[in-house]
């Protein structure tokens, strides 16, 4: 069942009420949300967005595969990727699909995340708070067909503010 893990322990020892459960911290939600907002993301990039090591990175996305929310693995050459499952995109709160990404986009996928990244960093960014709007989203916005026309990579949503640069 998603959202559960079922591991074994030795008899006599007491379990938590909740055991088996997944609780998800502040940093799976954001994980999870950008996973699902950039169809997926390359274990590099997944690890500088959330702040967390390598090693750290690889557990969080083991307990997100132990729960159903998530599936990795290596597409090519480079770091292994992880993307949603429909039990992860449900968990975050979207009806998007949810399945492995195709070869031909992984470039495009890590160029638009990596740019999100870079931006997000800057000191501007901190202070005028502004919000990404992805393309997944765009795309759920738009009526459906090829006369929507082109959708850009994202948009960034700049609050007109005193402090804004």
């Amino acid at each position: 069942m998603p959202g559960q893990l079922h591991d074994t322990v030795p008899a006599g020892v007491a379990r938590r009420s909740d055991f088996g459960v997944v609780r998800l911290g502040q940093r799976d939600i954001d994980g999870l949300i950008l996973l699902a907002e950039h169809y997926a993301a390359p274990y590099d990039l997944l690890a500088a967005a959330l702040g967390a090591q390598p090693a750290r990175l690889r557990a969080i996305t083991a307990r997100w595969r132990r729960a159903g929310y998530a599936a990795t693995g290596r597409l090519g050459p480079g770091p292994a990727w992880c993307w949603l499952t429909p039990a992860g995109m449900s968990a975050a709160g979207f009806a998007y699909s949810a399945r492995c990404p195709s070869l031909a986009r992984l470039a495009h996928i890590r160029a638009v995340l990596a740019a999100r990244l870079w931006l997000s960093a800057s000191p501007a960014w901190a202070r005028a708070r502004p919000w990404w709007h992805s393309e997944r989203r765009l795309r759920a916005a738009r009526p459906p067909g090829p006369a929507a026309g082109h959708v850009p990579d994202a948009e960034i949503h700049w609050p007109s503010t005193d402090t804004s640069p």
